[in-house]
């Protein structure tokens, strides 16, 4: 039989490829901050990208964080931040799911908001900046960055952006619901703008409350509504009423109390057996610092090497540098009283210093 050759032989039809689901694509929000001391919170939260994930909505949300904490004057905070994201307060969808991935080499997100935060200066507002990345996941698509380096830049970028939205939104009869809140969030994030430039300076501060005065009742409705909007949902939780709850703790002194020269003395307690109460790691340490506080510690700096104790206070993280840039955490406890515990056994020979 003679045999046939390659163009002679039939052609099997290719199975046909299934098509790909779509891609999940996300906003993205990080957010690193300093406690002005060497020491950093980072924050990693995503959404999906529609229909709220755009710059011109999550910007607002984060000029609103600025604005609470400059009216309730509380420091940024992980936790802050997270409780404000979530509490429902801001009126559209935010981040709250945790993103573990390098969201600037990650494929899914089309928006991704960087900021950084550090401590209330001396105007009561934080200090700011943000980086704003704007890209298409798209095969070679475009990729936009820009960056506010000053809370005022942040603020006014805030307000523009929302801004455009507006515009964007006018004369679409089936945008008029979001249309509406844009314009509202808009003339919103115009009076946080004009309060941080209030307080940018005296004399800035005197020209923007004379353009204030001059608008009258406008400006004092819009003054009004941010009040409510920032303060009727109740304050972000500030040092007091995120602390861990009080405890009692067993030991002995490791060392003589030392004077700090803000008027604290510090502790080395020797903890007495497992205190279970303690809320640390299963790997705490066997020795904890304590730092004390007025009365606590003008009785503690009365204290010797060696004397069990009873130390009722609050658990804690400290970070530190060690050797200029290792970063490192060490467990706290931050006394609210301390006493003699009569009850203990004789105490251990104390390290000598």
């Amino acid at each position: 039989m003679p045999r046939r050759t390659a163009a002679e032989r039939p052609t099997v039809p290719a199975a046909e490829k299934a098509p790909e689901p779509p891609r999940p694509t996300y906003a993205v929000l990080r957010a690193v901050i300093s406690d002005g001391q060497g020491g950093e919170e980072e924050l990693r939260l995503a959404m999906a990208d529609g229909p709220f994930g755009t710059a011109a909505w999550q910007m607002w949300s984060v000029g609103l964080y600025l604005a609470r904490l400059h009216r309730h004057q509380v420091q940024p905070s992980a936790e802050t931040l997270s409780a404000h994201l979530r509490a429902g307060v801001v009126p559209f969808p935010t981040p709250t799911l945790g993103f573990p991935y390098d969201e600037l080499h990650d494929l899914r997100p089309t928006l991704i908001l960087s900021l950084k935060l550090g401590p209330l200066d001396p105007t009561g507002w934080p200090a700011a900046s943000l980086v704003v990345v704007e890209q298409d996941t798209k095969p070679y698509g475009y990729t936009r960055v820009r960056r506010f380096r000053s809370l005022r830049a942040v603020t006014k970028a805030v307000q523009e952006e929302i801004e455009d939205e507006c515009s964007r939104l006018a004369g679409q009869k089936a945008q008029r619901e979001l249309f509406e809140l844009a314009d509202k969030l808009s003339r919103q994030a115009e009076t946080v703008h004009q309060r941080a430039l209030e307080c940018a300076s005296p004399l800035l501060g005197g020209a923007v409350r004379e353009s204030m005065h001059a608008e009258g009742q406008e400006r004092e409705r819009l003054l009004q509504e941010l009040d409510e909007l920032c303060g009727l949902d109740g304050p972000l939780p500030d040092e007091a009423a995120t602390a861990s709850p009080v405890q009692t703790v067993t030991g002995h002194l490791e060392r003589a109390p030392e004077a700090l020269a803000d008027g604290r003395a510090r502790l080395y307690v020797r903890l007495a057996g497992a205190c279970g109460t303690a809320p640390w790691r299963a790997d705490r340490p066997a020795v904890v610092i304590c730092t004390a506080r007025d009365a606590a510690a003008r009785g503690a700096l009365s204290l010797r090497a060696g004397t069990a104790v009873v130390v009722v206070g609050r658990a804690g993280v400290a970070t530190y540098r060690y050797e200029g840039d290792v970063r490192r955490r060490a467990d706290t406890f931050e006394a609210i009283s301390i006493g003699v515990d009569l009850a203990a056994e004789s105490a251990p020979p104390a390290t000598t210093v």
